[in-house]
């Protein structure tokens, strides 16, 4: 199965929301989370992270202070692809066809996973990844 990392924007306009996210694409089933830039902005969001959610790894730069995040992830801190891991960057497809035919693909090409910049759409694909797999709107409606 392929695994799905997750770079959200650096800037947001509510914090509470941000953190949301976060914690609904780690529910969803996301592996990993980066965020986009550099600074100490992407920094505290990280560590806001960490703190907001369990198990979701946290993907870091060269530049960011990994001895702090990683006691604040309790272990969770991931530096560049990880011992053995191949990631690759992928842009989220327009359908949930797409998204299935591209972890397919990824799955395949013996990829550990895809990183692909945060879309609001992530947490349904991820949740339901084929595209006749609709029980969660059937449970939902009854």
């Amino acid at each position: 199965m392929i695994k799905v990392a997750v770079v959200l924007p650096a800037a947001f306009a509510d914090a509470g929301e941000a953190l949301a996210d976060a914690r609904a694409l780690e529910a969803a089933g996301a592996e990993m989370l980066a965020v986009a830039g550099d600074g100490p902005d992407r920094t505290a969001l990280l560590g806001a992270i960490a703190l907001a959610t369990d198990r979701i790894k946290l993907r870091l730069s060269d530049s960011d202070p990994v001895a702090t995040l990683h006691r604040l992830s309790g272990g969770r801190v991931v530096s560049g692809n990880g011992e053995g891991e191949r990631w690759v960057d992928a842009t989220v497809p327009s359908d949930r066809a797409g998204w299935a035919a591209l972890l397919r693909e990824q799955e395949a090409a013996q990829t550990t996973g895809i990183v692909v910049s945060w879309d609001p759409r992530l947490i349904d694909l991820l949740r339901n990844p084929e595209p006749d797999d609709r029980s969660d709107l059937l449970m939902s409606t009854g």
